[in-house]
């Protein structure tokens, strides 16, 4: 298989596993975060005082009580120095693979190499995010938790709709 091919075919695999890992809140920009090009890293509030938005957020459409609340922040706290640390392998393994193109280097062993390291990180990326919705979710009330999934939906089908 072309080095090309391969490259598509993980940049395929990173926007389907995007698109497959749920709603994002709005980083305050209009736009969700899943159309920022590299968003991932925003998700659920680990991106730059996106904590704090996507938790008011939360508290705002859900009617979270203040333990609910409080819950949630050390959820997602707890979860922040992992999605950091995944952010910024994958930071590293994207110039690593801008670096090999720049540089008209196709060794293929290289960016087979660099391929697998993206798909496990993405791997561990989602797994990640997953665990961290679950525990929030066990925070919730069983009316709260249909609201939220109400408000994927929308967000899903709103997403879709716009382009």
């Amino acid at each position: 298989m072309k080095t090309i091919t391969k490259i598509s075919l993980i940049g395929c695999l990173l926007a389907t596993s995007s698109a497959l890992a749920g709603p994002q809140a709005d980083t305050g920009t209009g736009k969700a975060v899943q159309e920022c090009r590299h968003g991932a890293h925003s998700r659920m509030g680990n991106g730059m005082d996106g904590g704090e938005r996507f938790l008011n957020r939360m508290t705002d459409r859900l009617k979270l009580t203040p333990d609910q609340r409080s819950s949630v922040e050390a959820v997602l706290q707890k979860s922040k120095s992992q999605m950091v640390n995944l952010k910024e392998k994958m930071q590293t393994n994207r110039k690593a693979l801008r670096e090999l193109k720049r540089n008209g280097n196709s060794d293929s062993s290289q960016v087979q190499a660099l391929a697998q390291e993206r798909g496990n990180l993405v791997a561990e990326s989602i797994i990640q995010r997953s665990k961290v919705r679950n525990e929030i979710r066990l925070v919730l009330t069983d009316t709260q938790r249909e609201q939220m999934k109400q408000m994927r939906e929308e967000h899903k089908h709103g997403h879709h709709n716009k382009g």
